[in-house]
Formats: C-alpha cells, sequence, structure tokens
C-alpha cells in the first residue's frame, strides 16, 4: 500500500486549514547518511523516545516512507513520506489530518542541518505561540535523544578494535575490584561481571544497529537495547524480543583460569 495522500510531498495536499505555529533550526552533529537512517527508522520511536510515544505499530513502509498506527486501536496514525533532501510527518486523529510537519535537511561536512517547519490544523490566533512552543520542546527532546543515537553509532561503526584473541584480566581478587569490566577482543567488545557468584562476558554492543547493551537484568540474565528494544539471553545469545529478529549476540571468549589469572581467550573452541 503507498502512502494515503495522491501526492504526500507535496504541501497540504488534503487542502486544510493548516497553521504555522513554529519553526525550528538546529545543526545535528551527524552526518547526512546517519540522519536519513534515523529518519527511515521508525522501529526506534518507542524505545529511545518512550516518554513521547506510548504506542507505535508499523502498518505499512516502503520507499516512499512510513506509516504506523498511534494507538492499539488503530483509529489514529503517523505517515512519513520521504523525498530527496526532506520529509513530512503528518498525523491523524479518527482520520482526520491533525497536523503537517515538515523537515528539510542539508548535509554540512560531518554534520546536518536541520530547518523544520510545524504546521497544525483548527489553530485560532492567540493560541499560536503557546501550541508552537509545545512543538518546539517536543523536537527539541527527540533531536536531543536522536543525536545522542547517531553519535554513538557512528563512533561504534568506525571504532578501532583490537584483533587480541587472549587477554590476561590477572588475579580473580583483583579482578572482582574492577567488575564490570569492558574489554576489546578479536574486533569485538564485550563486558565481564559477576551473575548469581561466577564470571559471565557477553557482547555491549547489539547486533541489530550497534546499540549499547552495557546493562544486565539479573533475574532473566537478559541484557535490551535502549534503542529498539532488542532483548537477548547473554547464555545463549538468542534474540528473545522481537520474536521476528534472525540475530544474536556473537560468540563470547571463554573465560578461563591459568597459574591464578582469569584469562579470556578464543583458542579454547
Amino acid at each position: 500500500m503507498p502512502a494515503l495522500q495522491t501526492n504526500p510531498i507535496s504541501f497540504n495536499p488534503n487542502k486544510l486549514d493548516l497553521t504555522l505555529v513554529a519553526s525550528y533550526d538546529r545543526d545535528i552533529k551527524a552526518n547526512i547518511e546517519r540522519v536519513w537512517e534515523n529518519v527511515l527508522d521508525w522501529e526506534h520511536l518507542p524505545h529511545l523516545h518512550s516518554s513521547s510515544f506510548n504506542h507505535v505499530q508499523l502498518d505499512e513502509a516502503d520507499e516512499w516512507g512510513w506509516r504506523t498506527w498511534s494507538n492499539a486501536g488503530r483509529t489514529s496514525h503517523i505517515e512519513l513520506c520521504v523525498d530527496d533532501s526532506q520529509y513530512v510527518a503528518r498525523s491523524y486523529q479518527a482520520g482526520d489530518q491533525v497536523s503537517e510537519i515538515w523537515t528539510y535537511l542539508t548535509p554540512k561536512k560531518e554534520q546536518t542541518n536541520i530547518h523544520v517547519e510545524f504546521y497544525a490544523t483548527g489553530i485560532k490566533p492567540d493560541a499560536i505561540d503557546k501550541i508552537g512552543k509545545i512543538y518546539l520542546g517536543l523536537y527539541e527532546h527527540l533531536w536531543d535523544e536522536d543525536e545522542a543515537m547517531m553519535i554513538e553509532r557512528q563512533r561504534r561503526l568506525f571504532a578501532p578494535r583490537s584483533p587480541e584473541s587472549r587477554l590476561d584480566l590477572g588475579p580473580l581478587t583483583d579482578l572482582e575490584d574492577r567488575l564490570p569490566l569492558t574489554i576489546q577482543l578479536k574486533g569485538g567488545e564485550f563486558q565481564i561481571r559477576s551473575l548469581n557468584g561466577r564470571l559471565i562476558v557477553y557482547s555491549t554492543i547489539c547486533p541489530h544497529r550497534l546499540g549499547p547493551l552495557s546493562d544486565i537484568d539479573s533475574d532473566d540474565q537478559t541484557v535490551t537495547c535502549p534503542w529498539h528494544g532488542y532483548r537477548f539471553n547473554v547464555e545463549t545469545g538468542q534474540c528473545l524480543s522481537p520474536t521476528s529478529a534472525t540475530c544474536k549476540l556473537p560468540r563470547p571468549p571463554a573465560i578461563v583460569e591459568e597459574s591464578g589469572n582469569i584469562i579470556l581467550s578464543y583458542q579454547e573452541f
């Protein structure tokens, strides 16, 4: 199914009484490639932006953009449509369009300038400033979260990785004072920590989009990516949620003891 509008990247294709309530300009500390990834990535909305989106369910996604349901009853939705250097998000409640938000992207070396225009329906003149401040506050917060994610993803994509396949962590008594400890080994990044009285080691990088997996739920031995909600069992590496995912955590190094020292090594496999 294509976008619902006949001309989705034309201004106001539904011919509504739209009012410009605010505009927003910002240089994002991420290149244009990371920004477009973020724009097309509807899946991060209920996780990274959990304080702003309480329900997100995909209806359709294709080259034109994506559409998600905004409530469990499927009476409201958001539709985002893209063009070469711009995109528009339209929100609907009970089938009626209530807003149209245009974002224009301009690459600036390793940064990206965004210019956003917020249009809303049924706005009285004396309410423009109030509604505009609500939009600006929301978008400032959303872009703060997005920018942090894009910066970290860029760092992880190009971070140098240790090629070593063996690491001596010293005596157990000394190591315990340093836990949890993040290390690099054989191109990966891992965390070693004590769980239920024994040492475990697992990847700190989500195989889905390189999100952080440092925090562990000791009750069920799982880690959850804060970017997209992917949850993994640290013992098996299996992705538990979403159930449709095919990715899994990379195989961790073995923990062995040699001459009183704790060794992380791939040579035991």
